[in-house]
């Protein structure tokens, strides 16, 4: 059952970090080209379409399953060591990136995804994120 947690994981990851990197990377584009007002309609439309519906079920599916992978761990887990220390800040890592997330969907569903709050929280999770995806990485190595 943890190597079927582990693909889940994996890509729930790999679409969720996806979806975020295409916001705070690839979307902004269209800003330059079609304007501050044409962008927003196209950035709306892409997240009430499809976004508002697929995201919240990859991640709940990818917090669920690293709980269940974390369970394996939290017995024998000695903060004293690089993959302890490690591991936690993961799991912090998550926890933020978790509230940043919910936050922008309730800042998306009362229609406050122009504000700078919403802007922001999408940065901050785009580098948590990526701090996780490195971390998830070292704490294998090290």
């Amino acid at each position: 059952m943890y190597e079927i947690a582990k693909i889940v994981h994996l890509i729930c990851a790999v679409v969720f970090g996806g979806v975020v990197f295409t916001e705070v990377v690839l979307l902004p584009a269209l800003r330059d080209r079609f304007g501050e007002k044409e962008f927003r309609n196209i950035e709306k439309t892409i997240i009430q379409k499809r976004g508002i519906k697929i995201v919240p079920i990859f991640v709940l599916s990818l917090y669920i399953s690293g709980f269940y992978m974390f369970h394996f761990y939290i017995k024998d887990l000695d903060l004293s060591t690089n993959f302890g220390k490690l591991l936690i800040t993961k799991i912090i890592l998550a926890i933020f990136v978790l509230i940043f997330v919910i936050m922008a969907i309730f800042l998306f569903i009362r229609g406050n995804s122009e504000s700078k709050l919403f802007e922001y929280a999408h940065y901050a999770v785009f580098i948590f994120i990526f701090l996780i995806i490195v971390s998830a990485k070292i704490m294998f190595i090290i």
